[in-house]
């Protein structure tokens, strides 16, 4: 089945919204997306909505974890070739960078991390909907295999959005549910040259929910791979910190990174913890597809206002303001409002 086929062309997010793990997401992305563009082996990316941080990620045949840091480092470079920064705003969201190619000659990602891992042609591809960021592919072809095509570069660019589209509808296929976790919080300190510094034991567990393979031996390398790219949006910020609301098997988390020392120079401070609900509200609005006026209705009511008075602040009538929520639990997979708290308050410290 072509993605192209049906309705409004549409099959990909169908089949997104099917996968129970993300396992069987990147397996079914990578399948119908290799119809058209063969590749040996991929990354797929989630990127949170509001921050742009790292969601979610799966890999088959793809990089290791030395090469995922490197590339975590140099993707808001605009010196490098295709950060996907500027694939995200700028003509097309297609990059490849090949070996062979003159003008890739000087570029350190082919020199240092494709030919180290035995690659020789890269397709990035951003995905962006609606105006928004919601993730990346890399396909990765082996240095036997032949470069990607100018025709396959064309059928990338016209998978984009849909591409996009589905990893929203993944997410949203899914029922809201946190990250049960009954210890405190997991702290990493990460030094300025990425080293880790410190961590909690409570930091391994959280982090081996996160990590795109758990089926599989990690040992600490593979583990804090996994907080390069929370550590390098916040170094890319103007205030230094970043914040990412993790989809994980266990349900959402948050990662929040901070800078130690002066502007940052004695490294970052990570922080792994169960997702509040005021903390997860921003970035679920996005996911879920919830209106304006349904976050300004459910916000009231995580903080305990009855419908009543929801209704009386935001000028509508109760009948509306109970359509609003009840709206709000169909998109969420919840029952009504008791199972909606029961999968927030506790962890908002109510």
């Amino acid at each position: 089945m072509s993605v192209l086929l049906g309705g409004n062309g549409w099959v990909l997010p169908s089949l997104a919204a099917e996968a129970a793990t993300l396992g069987e997401l990147g397996a079914a992305v990578s399948a119908e997306i290799g119809r058209r563009v063969p590749h040996d082996g991929y990354h797929l990316m989630g990127l949170d909505p509001v921050s742009g941080a790292s969601a979610f990620h799966v890999l088959r045949h793809g990089y290791g974890a030395e090469s995922l840091r490197g590339l975590e480092r140099e993707f808001g470079r605009p010196e490098e070739a295709f950060p996907f920064s500027t694939l995200f705003t700028g003509p097309t969201p297609v990059g490849v960078l090949s070996t062979g190619v003159h003008e890739h000659r000087y570029c350190a990602r082919l020199h240092e991390i494709m030919r180290a891992e035995g690659m020789g042609s890269e397709m990035r591809i951003a995905l962006a909907l609606g105006g928004r960021a919601w993730g990346g592919v890399v396909l990765l072809r082996e240095r036997r295999s032949r470069p990607f095509s100018s025709a396959e570069i064309a059928h990338a660019e016209r998978l984009a959005a849909p591409l996009a589209a589905s990893l929203r509808a993944f997410v949203a296929s899914k029922p809201l549910r946190v990250a049960a976790h009954g210890g405190p919080p997991g702290v990493v300190i990460v030094g300025a040259d990425d080293s880790i510094r410190a961590a909690t034991p409570g930091a391994r567990e959280w982090l081996r929910a996160y990590v795109p393979d758990p089926a599989r031996p990690l040992d600490d390398e593979a583990l804090f791979t996994a907080l390069c790219n929370i550590t390098h949006t916040a170094r890319r910020a103007p205030d230094g910190t970043a914040v990412s609301r993790l989809f994980t098997p266990r349900g959402w988390a948050t990662l929040h990174a901070q800078p130690l020392g002066e502007n940052g120079d004695e490294g970052n401070a990570i922080t792994l913890q169960p997702a509040t609900a005021d903390a997860l509200l921003p970035a679920i609005a996005e996911w879920y597809g919830i209106t304006p006026r349904e976050r300004d209705v459910i916000r009231h009511a995580f903080h305990g206002v009855p419908v009543k008075h929801i209704a009386r602040r935001l000028g509508l009538s109760v009948h509306t303001a109970n359509d609003h929520l009840k709206s709000v639990y169909r998109k969420l997979g919840v029952a009504g409002r008791d199972e909606l708290f029961a999968c927030l308050v506790r962890t908002s410290g109510r």
